[in-house]
């Protein structure tokens, strides 16, 4: 069961969902073609010396020193980017190398860099896009969470629903598609409260009625004394949220007579919605479980 403090835990919230940045997994060829990059032997990105890449690494969790025995520079950062893949760090790497101030007084440009380095991410669906004065490394499979972080909470169900939303939207079925969003949160839901009350409950399809408990369960509760206006937003917009998913989906979804001339953007709108809402849960279950 949860224990940590509810402001604690609104924090992290209110920044988690400011940031949509999300761990990644890459695969072999791009992460041999990223390791020049990295390590400064392409010609678009600053050199780093031996100790420089042991600095750049050690940020990420390592504690070594720079001396007699290590590797050359471009194995070590192959090696310490093939061991990092798939988590948070991999993404941050990958934005560090295009910090507009390590390209200062230069005659390389992050401009040049960041091309360069979106010829490579495009082969696994992703890249750098530009957010005020720096990169940060977006999907573009135009999902908002990847089903590694779902597998935190270990339900297969959960990815088979991520995975039949994106198909249904490519297939033009947007009721369907709609019908497999909901079913992700009131599998996340359900998930949520088995673990709490440790056995199976009974889903009756009231949406809003697990989500009452979940809330309660995880201290999501709103409190307008105690709580900043911003956070009392925020989840004010979550419960606003799920309520018009749970309308879209009676309305539009295919297990009901089709009341609504469902659109891709509706159907978008509410699969995007959804996976945040997944995404969000289990990230701040994970976070207060741990803590």
């Amino acid at each position: 069961m949860p224990e940590k403090s509810c402001y604690g835990v609104y924090l992290c919230i209110s920044c988690y969902l400011i940031e949509t940045d999300h761990k990644m997994k890459l695969s072999e060829f791009t992460l041999i073609n990223l390791t020049k990059a990295v390590c400064g032997d392409a010609s678009y990105t600053p050199y780093l010396r031996g100790h420089e890449i042991i600095h750049l690494f050690n940020k990420y969790g390592y504690n070594e020193v720079y001396g007699a025995g290590f590797p050359s520079r471009w194995k070590y950062t192959e090696d310490k980017l093939r061991e990092l893949n798939g988590t948070d760090s991999i993404r941050q790497i990958i934005e560090d190398t295009v910090d507009p101030r390590r390209f200062h007084n230069l005659e390389i440009n992050p401009e040049n860099a960041v091309k360069a380095i979106n010829e490579i991410l495009k082969f696994d669906k992703f890249e750098l896009r530009k957010v005020g004065d720096f990169y940060k490394v977006f999907s573009l499979s135009g999902q908002l969470i990847q089903p590694e972080t779902i597998k935190e909470i270990n339900h297969d169900f959960i990815n088979q629903q991520i995975e039949k939303c994106q198909n249904k939207i490519q297939e033009e079925d947007y009721n369907g598609a709609i019908t497999n969003a909901r079913s992700l949160v009131e599998a996340i839901f359900i998930e949520i409260i088995e673990r709490h009350e440790k056995h199976e409950i009974k889903n009756d399809g009231d949406i809003e009625n697990l989500w009452k408990k979940v809330k309660k369960i995880m201290k999501l509760e709103i409190d307008k004394e105690t709580l900043p206006e911003f956070v009392v937003q925020i989840l004010s917009g979550i419960d606003t949220a799920i309520k018009g998913l749970a309308g879209l989906s009676n309305n539009a979804g295919d297990r009901h007579a089709n009341k609504f001339n469902t659109r891709k953007h509706h159907a978008k709108l509410a699969v995007n919605l959804s996976m945040t809402i997944a995404d969000f849960l289990i990230d701040s279950w994970n976070y207060q479980t741990i803590k």
